[in-house]
């Protein structure tokens, strides 16, 4: 007689196939939805339209240059707004002059107050390229940094 804490060879592939089919099972229950789905039918939202005074520069790329040497890359998306729809036509045409104006200035900031190690100071940054940009087109509002970060070259 066998004692209760052995198992016979074919109870053991049992157990096992029945664990294999419980483990199977377990991912489809934690995906279920806990509560029913819901099922009314929404109003779409209707989003305003873009505004057309805002424009959006290609990304400017900067060198980090710390000791003589290049430590990373600033990467700065600028977005410059228009004192009205109609200037923002103008300044359409205008973008790769107002791309060149602020490129200086973004490798300026880079070399002189940027590091990947610590936080961009997106405020000194925007003040920076703003000047030099709004000498070339005065119908310029705002420069806005839309997205800024510092990564190892």
């Amino acid at each position: 007689m066998q004692s209760p804490s052995r198992t016979t060879p074919a109870r053991t592939g049992c157990v096992k196939v029945a664990r294999a089919g419980m483990a199977a099972l377990l991912p489809l229950a934690w995906a279920a939805p806990a509560l029913p789905a819901n099922t009314d039918a929404r109003k779409a939202v209707e989003l305003p339209p873009p505004d057309a005074s805002f424009l959006a520069m290609e990304q400017i790329d900067a060198p980090i240059v710390d000791g003589g040497r290049m430590d990373g890359v600033l990467h700065v998306l600028v977005t410059v707004q228009a004192k009205s729809g109609d200037d923002a036509a103008a300044i359409g045409k205008r973008m790769p002059e107002l791309r060149a104006a602020a490129l200086p200035a973004a490798i300026e900031f880079a070399s002189l107050r940027a590091s990947r190690f610590a936080p961009v100071d997106v405020a000194r940054l925007a003040e920076m390229i703003e000047a030099p940009v709004k000498r070339i087109d005065p119908t310029i509002n705002k420069v806005l940094i839309v997205q800024v970060s510092a990564t190892e070259r």
